[in-house]
Order: C-alpha cells, then structure tokens, then sequence
C-alpha cells in the first residue's frame, strides 16, 4: 500500500513524492516518503493531489498550543 503527493512547486527537485503513509490535518500534508522514512510537512497550498490505495476518514480530537480542537482527518496509504 502506497501514497502519493504531488506537488505545485518541487520540494528538493521532487513534483511527486511516493509515502508509505499521507495525513491531511487542516492545511497540511503529513507525508512518510518511501526511501528515507523521516516525515516531511507540506503546506497544503503546495499539494495539487493525492492519490492512495486505502483511504481513510474520520474525525479526530487534535491538540494545538491553547486547547484542542475537532478535525476531520483524512489518512491515504
């Protein structure tokens, strides 16, 4: 199972980028590239898409600085 992000702007010479795992939470992208497994953030704003095997929602409490919040979190793998 994979995901894939691809990007509007390359992120070191990369428009896509092939993830283990992707998380959209708000207006970013967590994302587990394949290769080196250290997780990257991308701004939402720079994603044109994302494409995954299993895709999952649900809604979750998040934690920020000053309280917590409930967020519709969507999982690709």
């Amino acid at each position: 199972m994979s995901a894939t992000v691809f990007l509007d702007s390359s992120m070191d010479g990369d428009t896509s980028i092939e993830c283990t795992t992707a998380k959209v939470m708000g207006n970013v992208v967590w994302a587990v590239p394949e290769d080196d497994g250290r997780e990257r953030v991308i701004p939402l704003s720079n994603v044109t898409g994302l494409a995954g095997d299993v895709v999952e929602q649900e809604v979750d409490e998040v934690e920020y600085p000053g309280g917590r919040v409930t967020e519709l979190v969507t999982h690709l793998s």
